[in-house]
């Protein structure tokens, strides 16, 4: 132990310091305690995630939106076809 004459007398830390520290420590532990959790939480949700790509895939639109959008796109021959003078 150092003794008192030594020591100046402002020189040892106050009890509202001290608490201040021990407030400054305990909320730094209680950020980083909750980063963890937090990251710990996203992984475990990303680890559940039952996203699958394939279930939700669209192949583009169907011949109906062709239809309504695209008159100019029939199926039906035009009637100076060639393809349609055959027989």
């Amino acid at each position: 132990m150092i003794p008192k004459s030594i020591v100046r007398p402002g020189a040892t830390a106050s009890a509202s310091a001290r608490r201040s520290v021990m407030f400054d420590f305990a909320s730094k532990t209680a950020e980083t305690v909750s980063d963890f959790a937090s990251v710990v939480h996203n992984l475990a949700l990303d680890i559940r995630d039952c996203y699958r790509p394939e279930l939700h895939y669209m192949r583009g639109p169907g011949p109906k939106w062709r239809a309504k959008h695209q008159p100019w796109l029939r199926f039906e021959p035009a009637p100076g076809d060639w393809r349609r003078r055959a027989g």
